[in-house]
């Protein structure tokens, strides 16, 4: 596995940036072997040498980005699809394990709004394709082993979010803002930072709660499709967001009290501010899951039979602090599947139920540090896991 993506991100590499000399290329690579020879090393002693370079993520990151920076320049349409795609490589590192496994994670978002607006909100039709999961070079390794891929309609309300203050004089200061603003170029700048502060001040906004709702039918499987299954369904999502820092709702964000200390202590606030915008999201899902291939399931109870199944996730994201011109955010997410009248093999091998929880530090820049507990569908056990590496949003 670690070959065949490294040749491909080497050959797209070096196809989108013929004209560099910076590119990673395959001359680089024969270069090196050359070199190695030149200075009397063994055959075995190059392979160990290679592969070592090939298990460090920093390569891999390293040809990403460029592949990311070519594809840009040459301004290539066919990669377009590439917008909507987040990809980090990195390595897990088990608790219960001395061993690490370099891979990756993905993450793919492609979708199509209409927005209809009204007075006091806004209303949203939305057809869209998601692929997420996570897959290591060693498949036996993958402490995260589920791949899932959905298609979906979304039927979505936002209530408020409106200006309170019909004051001229406001609009006016606004436009003022916005002036300034559009004459910084670094947006991390201390200038721009004051401003937009100074903009968020004046703009007083209204509670905002939003609903949404629709089918999806999506596919579920295990890197190596060992296990896979179909499940068609309905979503609910919920959210609010309080976008005046003084308002109840914002004080009701409990979560966000650790972080308010710190962005406090570190002086990135002036004062103790709780963030009504980061309100945890809640997305609740019934399942209609018909297996297509698990062995594990037609060993317990001898059959493959369709089965309903309820899931509940919530999703939380704050800012931490700014570190010179880097903004570290603090990401968590919890999942929550059960299985609805699940058979008592099913329930005696605890495969009736999985808890979830992942949270991670991320910088702008992408550099993260994640740190992920329980067992996801299709999984025997639960697992602790590390994760160190780098996040590209194309």
């Amino acid at each position: 596995m670690k070959s065949y993506i490294l040749s491909f991100l080497v050959i797209i590499s070096a196809v989108l940036s013929a004209n560099s000399q910076e590119a990673m290329s395959n001359q680089q690579i024969n270069r090196l072997v050359m070199t190695l020879k030149a200075a009397n090393k063994k055959e075995d002693e190059i392979k160990t040498i290679l592969n070592g370079i090939i298990k460090d993520p920093d390569l891999y990151n390293t040809l990403w980005q460029d592949f990311l920076k070519q594809s840009y320049t040459n301004k290539n349409k066919k990669f377009q699809f590439l917008d909507d795609l987040n990809i980090a490589f990195k390595t897990f590192q088990s608790k219960d394990s001395t061993t690490t496994s370099l891979g990756f994670s993905y993450d793919f978002n492609f979708d199509y709004a209409k927005f209809i607006e009204k007075d006091k909100s806004r209303i949203s039709h939305t057809l869209g394709l998601s692929a997420k999961g996570n897959v290591a070079f060693n498949k036996r390794a993958n402490p995260n082993n589920l791949l899932e891929t959905k298609v979906f309609y979304n039927y979505a309300a936002f209530i408020g979010g409106v200006i309170k203050q019909h004051d001229t004089s406001v609009f006016s200061e606004l436009n003022d803002i916005e002036t300034k603003l559009v004459k910084i170029k670094d947006m991390k700048s201390k200038e721009a930072i004051a401003l937009w502060d100074e903009f968020g001040d004046k703009l007083k906004l209204s509670n905002q709660y939003y609903y949404g709702i629709g089918p999806k039918f999506a596919f579920e499987a295990t890197q190596d499709f060992s296990k896979t299954q179909f499940t068609p369904g309905i979503t609910i999502d919920l959210g609010a967001k309080a976008w005046n820092k003084k308002n109840i709702l914002s004080k009701l964000n409990i979560l966000d009290y650790p972080f308010a200390l710190i962005r406090l202590i570190t002086g990135t606030d002036k004062s103790f501010t709780v963030y009504g915008a980061t309100i945890p999201t809640v997305q609740l899902t019934l399942d209609y899951v018909i297996p297509s291939n698990d062995s594990t399931r037609r060993k317990l109870i001898g059959n493959l039979n369709p089965f309903p199944r309820f899931k509940f996730e919530t999703s939380f994201r704050t800012f931490i602090s700014r570190i010179r011109k880097e903004n570290i955010f603090f990401n968590a997410d919890y999942r929550f599947y059960q299985e609805l009248a699940a058979p008592a093999a099913i329930k005696n091998s605890n495969f009736s139920s999985a808890n979830y929880f992942v949270m991670a530090l991320q910088s702008t820049s992408g550099m993260f540090v994640s740190y992920a507990s329980g067992k996801l569908p299709f999984d025997a056990r639960n697992d602790q896991v590390y994760s160190i590496g780098f996040s590209y949003k194309f």
